[in-house]
């Protein structure tokens, strides 16, 4: 039997017990939710119908397929623009193009006035980070802010082999370089976007998926990037980040594939090109359960989604955002915009602009498209002409949309367009602030791209021929399109850039002035026909391209790059500020460290030269000089051990580099290590007789 005094004190300990249980309760009711890691990847180039969860069956994808049984998929997800840069600009920014300015890859970057979501989660303690796959993607052109870590750096042999537009690297090395940012402190919440460009042309998968699609080498890409981002997510899972993390993967933009004559993507903004795969894998406590869903969504609204999921409240960027959430609660917009100025600014033609609805596409153009996605999903049958009433809605629709917060730059360019001119831009949706098309042509009508097909495509097969060193036959395909259309300056441009690969600097010179007579705002020919001067012996002239380059474009690197190597024969201050500030815009450019490096050492000043080539030598580098003279840096500062390890990769690239040999002999001398030192000078003596009089 208990006695009485046990039982109220056993009495008091579960009162006790039940109170501090109701308090821990309300406690953690009242608590925050843990903020979860934000994953955004993007695999370029990607058809939504090229995707096993989407109905393919001819491609294994079974990552992206595990994340779609786990997310919820939009089987009708739009890009905005069918080109890497503005696409990418309205996924981070959630702006349409002609209300951010970046509408194609011959502008300006994009404006500062505009925030992107990693901004949003920087200002809220998150860590942040970015790994991109190509240099269309590289900082400069501005999306690279509020990233801790924004890594673009490619391999400098890329540069020199490849046009800057094919500047790439393979799913492996950016997922690997990904994982080893996530691994450093994985229990910060981070924002983290991968970028994988694999699936872009030229299609070239790696081994095994180069033989097992040798049918179909766009799905054997599709498949490695596939197989490399399970790489990814095996580690989420494996770090029990999995569950708690908010995924969402998307591409940037379809491929065309031949269909509608079109051979990539970017000339027009057939659902080949603008429809894409979406998926949203939200994090656990969500509230949002796996699904398929039908209704037209758009990558604008990807930015507010990141934000409404993370828990995160942001006024400074939701006002700009043009549309809602994914997974908003309140009705969002019942259609997907597209537009594409590609066919106008690199070619004088019409832009495109689309609406898809949930049963129609309309294509505004010169002679415009309707099509009925339910009964015609290839597009193949343009009902405008018979559904005049559809496209008078759809059309008036789109130029309300088109007049909701248009572009305005925060600087005013250099355009000499009249205000007549000017208006007719912005009646097409064209917001930046230089045109290549005249007023008189705009006056006059700008053609529909689908009656230029024939000469877009000899563009571009004259553009890829020159590229694989067939020089006559692009000539000559360019010079019947110049015949068809002799006011087109990207004809000019694409001639000079193939006389630049060959180092024939009077035609390289002649044809990029004809560019700029034809387009006089344009700075990518402004830095090409500096680099032409330069090697034809006019500085003077390079000079004041290079700087005209620069009026137009700041963040062009490359334009300070070629005027620091213009102006470091005559004055080395003036070459140092360029590389300097040409670094301070993008520090993974290995040339412009080896530059500085080496004028740094011509003023021996060999510690901050010894930093810049150790830099470009990081970047992968691989020159028997380089390392030759980070070898005399380190020696000139006593760092022998440094020095000796640099001579001796100097000689494993180039074994008969007398130089090579002398200065690791001097290195090998003052370490007191004789019997080296002499065998390193008897080597230089072989190689170079006039080094035998410095031995003896």
């Amino acid at each position: 039997m208990h006695s009485p005094s046990l039982y109220r004190h056993c009495r008091r300990l579960l009162i006790f017990l039940a109170a501090v249980s109701s308090f821990a309760s309300a406690a953690s009711a009242n608590a925050p939710k843990p903020r979860p890691n934000v994953i955004l990847i993007t695999i370029d180039t990607m058809r939504a119908d090229h995707v096993g969860c989407y109905g393919a069956k001819d491609v294994q994808t079974p990552t992206l397929d595990s994340l779609a049984r786990d997310g919820i998929v939009f089987e009708r997800a739009i890009s905005q623009v069918p080109l890497t840069w503005p696409s990418h600009t309205v996924i981070l920014t959630g702006t349409y193009p002609f209300q951010n300015g970046v509408q194609d890859f011959t502008g300006p970057p994009l404006d500062p006035k505009f925030r992107s979501v990693a901004q949003a989660f920087k200002d809220h303690g998150y860590r942040t980070g970015a790994v991109v796959s190509a240099f269309v993607l590289d900082r400069s052109w501005g999306l690279a802010r509020g990233f801790d870590f924004y890594d673009d750096a490619f391999a400098p042999e890329q540069f020199k082999n490849r046009d800057l537009g094919l500047v790439e690297r393979r799913a492996g090395k950016s997922v690997t370089r990904a994982l080893s940012w996530l691994q450093k402190n994985p229990h910060r919440p981070f924002f983290f976007w991968l970028h994988l460009y694999d699936p872009h042309s030229p299609y070239d998968p790696p081994e095994p998926y180069r033989t097992q699609y040798r049918n179909n080498l766009y799905d054997g890409e599709i498949a490695y990037a596939d197989h490399e981002l399970g790489r990814l997510l095996s580690w989420l899972k494996h770090s029990q980040l999995y569950d708690r993390s908010l995924i969402v993967m998307l591409s940037d933009h379809g491929e065309s594939l031949g269909e509608h004559g079109e051979h990539e993507h970017g000339f027009f903004v057939y659902n080949s090109t603008v429809r894409i795969p979406l998926i949203v894998k939200p994090p656990t406590g969500s509230g949002f359960r796996p699904e398929q869903t039908t209704k037209p969504a758009e990558t604008a609204s990807v930015a507010p989604t990141l934000l409404d999921l993370a828990g995160i409240k942001d006024a400074a960027i939701e006002k700009q955002f043009s549309a809602a959430g994914l997974l908003a609660k309140q009705p969002g917009n019942d259609s997907a915009y597209s537009e594409t100025f590609y066919p106008f600014s690199s070619f004088g033609w019409s832009p495109l602009h689309a609406l898809e609805t949930s049963r129609y596409h309309y294509i505004d153009a010169p002679n415009p498209e309707l099509y009925d996605l339910a009964s015609d999903p290839e597009e193949s049958n343009n009902i405008a002409a018979q559904q005049t009433a559809t496209v008078a809605v759809l059309k008036s629709k789109l130029q309300q949309l088109l007049a909701a917060n248009p572009f305005q730059p925060t600087k005013s360019g250099g355009s000499n367009m009249s205000p007549d001119a000017a208006e007719k831009l912005r009646a097409l949706g064209y917001m930046a602030y230089r045109s290549p098309v005249s007023a008189e042509a705009l006056a006059k009508g700008l053609p529909d791209p689908k009656d230029k097909l024939e000469e877009f495509n000899s563009i571009l097969d004259a553009q890829d021929a020159m590229r694989a060193g067939d020089l006559s036959r692009g000539e000559a395909l360019l010079t019947k399109v110049q015949q068809q259309d002799p006011k087109m300056y990207i004809v000019h441009f694409s001639l000079g850039e193939a006389a630049t690969r060959n180092k024939n600097w009077e035609k390289s010179a002649a044809e990029f002035q004809r560019c700029l007579e034809l387009n006089p705002n344009f700075d990518q020919a402004m830095t090409g026909l500096a680099r032409a001067l330069f090697f034809l012996g006019k500085p003077n002239e390079a000079k004041d391209w290079a700087q005209r380059a620069l009026k137009y474009n700041p963040q062009n690197y490359k334009a300070l790059y070629e005027l620091g190597i213009i102006e470091s024969r005559e004055d080395k201050v003036a070459a140092t500020a360029d590389y300097e500030k040409a670094i301070s815009i993008q520090d993974n450019f290995a040339p412009l460290h080896r530059e500085l490096g080496m004028l740094y050492f011509q003023q021996q000043k060999y510690a901050d030269a010894a930093k810049q080539l150790a830099k470009a030598a990081e970047l992968g580098i691989e020159e028997a000089q380089l390392f030759n003279f980070l070898g005399i840096c380190y020696d000139r500062t006593g760092r022998l051990v440094s020095a000796i390890e640099s001579y001796h990769h100097a000689l494993k690239l180039d074994d008969n580099l007398a130089e090579g040999h002398l200065n690791l002999g001097y290195t090998y001398h003052r370490q007191g290590r004789e019997a080296l030192a002499r065998r390193e000078h008897q080597r230089a003596c072989e190689l170079k007789p006039d080094f035998c009089k410095v031995n003896n």
